[in-house]
């Protein structure tokens, strides 16, 4: 590798196999790599759960990610002690081409056949609060429980958190008044101010409109 960067450096050769195609080559054979020993760490464990979230990129395309955990039995450095871990690893992005419940479930069904991961040994689902998601008669989460029982759904922390911050503040007139009254503040002030004018308050001239 040091001889080939010194003929590429000095131009003694075009070849220098830094092109973009390659590059993306080299990036998809190291994750491949990895994914495998992920997979085989997780057939090691046998049990394992899954976490699914989607997000459209920037071509409105949604994008599923493939999360996964398991336990993961190491020895401590006396040898005589075994510490349990917990590993969790995103496998990947799917891209999704509908995102009803039933397809969602069709691809999540082909992403672990794929990666040779029994639904049998599927221990917990973890999803957000849509209805494609934890619907009770054709979310996915009842989907996969009518083929696994035992594959017990667990609604996110972090977005039940978010529902319930924005409906207590929705409920709450105070802070309902407050905010539509810092949005009129901001919308007056941006339609009677001239372009340019850099005298505004900071918070005040940052306002957008909607």
């Amino acid at each position: 590798m040091k001889e080939h960067l010194c003929k590429i450096t000095a131009h003694e050769t075009l070849v220098h196999y830094l092109g973009k195609n390659t590059q993306n080559e080299l990036i998809q054979i190291l994750a491949n790599a990895i994914k495998e020993k992920i997979v085989e760490a997780a057939h090691s464990a046998k049990y394992f759960s899954i976490i699914l979230d989607c997000t459209p990129d920037v071509t409105h395309v949604e994008q599923m990610p493939m999360i996964i955990r398991f336990l993961e039995m190491e020895k401590s450095e006396d040898e005589n002690n075994v510490e349990v871990l917990i590993k969790e690893h995103i496998l990947g992005f799917v891209p999704l081409k509908e995102t009803t419940g039933a397809f969602m479930t069709e691809t999540i069904l082909q992403e672990l056949e794929t990666m040779s991961l029994s639904v049998e040994n599927l221990c917990r689902q973890g999803y957000d609060n849509g209805s494609n998601m934890k619907g009770k008669d054709n979310g996915v989460q009842t989907r996969m429980m009518e083929i696994n029982p035992r594959a017990f759904f667990v609604p996110c922390s972090a977005h039940s958190l978010n529902l319930v911050v924005n409906d207590a503040a929705t409920c709450c007139l105070e802070a309902s008044s407050f905010f539509d009254l810092a949005q009129c503040v901001c919308v007056f002030l941006r339609l009677n101010t001239p372009l340019g004018n850099s005298e505004l308050p900071y918070e005040f001239s940052n306002c957008e409109t909607t």
